[in-house]
């Protein structure tokens, strides 16, 4: 309860309490959670009562690129629940939300030699690229694109793929998926086009690790420019021309944020959570890097990168095993 901070229910999706990786989904009264070891689980919004379970290894043969677990935020679509196994002939599934039952699988076909088979540690976005409705995830191998409406694979890339973690959530308008991973990889632009009767995505640049690169943090895309921090391990603050690749401001250190840095945007601001924790306020604007100020977390346990969330005008965020709110408001 965020008025009281009293736990209303809980539910466990493993023997062992093994710590999660992923935040959970919330969607038409449902809770949807999937921990490290591939437990997907549905729970009641309310009372917090188990609907229903998949395991993403024993049920669908599922497996991961590298160790460290399961680390998706499953994606609602209306009555649809989508997420990514990673196996061969299940690359990503649809569920029926309220029951968990399977609609389609995808096969994943040939994706290449780059990175490892598997599922990444990305979540699944919704793209309507080139007039075809699709689900956009970047896995082990390559970033794809998937019919929404039969899970078949109609589009694949491999440029950004490393082979040891890829991790940042694509980002998807009009008919251009962005997509970056760490480890050296670097970032590219896709455009999505009509190839006879099906789909295939053209690089319109690709950029050096040097440029950009986002490790983890994630990316958010606003008017025609990205935002992000870059880097490998390092969330250093950066505006790209979503167009070009062109580096508006930024790629240099934040004077008191150190290592990695997981992003917000909140109106015309953007909020970093540095690994060290501290928190930055920068202005979400093309024309120049602006600092809005910074303050040190009150609690911190170590190393974290968990999301920072804003809801009310009260800044939610987790340190390991505090939760911490900040009245963000003037």
């Amino acid at each position: 309860d965020a008025a009281t901070q009293k736990i209303l229910w809980s539910l466990q999706t493993c023997a062992g309490g093994d710590e999660p990786n992923g935040t959970p989904t919330v969607a038409g009264g449902r809770v949807y959670a999937l921990d490290r070891k591939a437990n997907l689980v549905c729970a009641d919004a309310a009372s917090g009562k188990e609907v229903w379970r998949v395991n993403l290894e024993k049920d669908f043969g599922g497996k991961m690129e590298s160790g460290w677990g399961w680390s998706e935020s499953p994606t609602v679509d209306g009555d649809t629940v989508i997420i990514t196994p990673g196996a061969k002939e299940a690359l990503l599934v649809a569920l029926e939300a309220k029951t968990g039952k399977v609609k389609w699988k995808t096969a994943a076909g040939d994706l290449g030699k780059s990175g490892n088979d598997g599922a990444a540690y990305s979540s699944i976005v919704i793209s309507k690229a080139a007039g075809k409705k699709q689900y956009v995830q970047l896995t082990g191998r390559a970033v794809v694109g998937v019919d929404a409406a039969n899970g078949k694979l109609l589009w694949h890339y491999e440029g950004v793929n490393n082979g040891t973690a890829n991790i940042p959530t694509p980002l998807a308008w009009g008919d251009n998926v962005f997509a970056s991973t760490g480890y050296g990889a670097g970032a590219a632009l896709l455009k999505i086009v009509k190839s006879g009767d099906g789909l295939k995505a053209e690089e319109v640049y690709k950029l050096d690790a040097k440029v950009f690169q986002n490790h983890h943090g994630g990316m958010v895309y606003k008017d025609g420019y990205i935002y992000a921090g870059t880097g490998h391990n390092n969330g250093y603050p950066i505006c790209l021309e979503a167009a070009t690749g062109k580096v508006r401001w930024g790629g240099d250190r934040h004077p008191e944020g150190k290592e990695s840095a997981a992003l917000l945007m909140a109106g015309d601001r953007l909020i970093f959570r540095y690994q060290n924790g501290i928190m930055a306020m920068l202005d979400a604007t093309p024309e120049a890097k602006t600092d809005r100020g910074f303050f040190k977390l009150d609690h911190i346990e170590g190393a974290s990168w968990p999301h920072p969330v804003i809801s009310d005008g009260k800044l939610y965020i987790r340190s390991q095993n505090v939760l911490l709110c900040y009245d963000m408001r003037p």
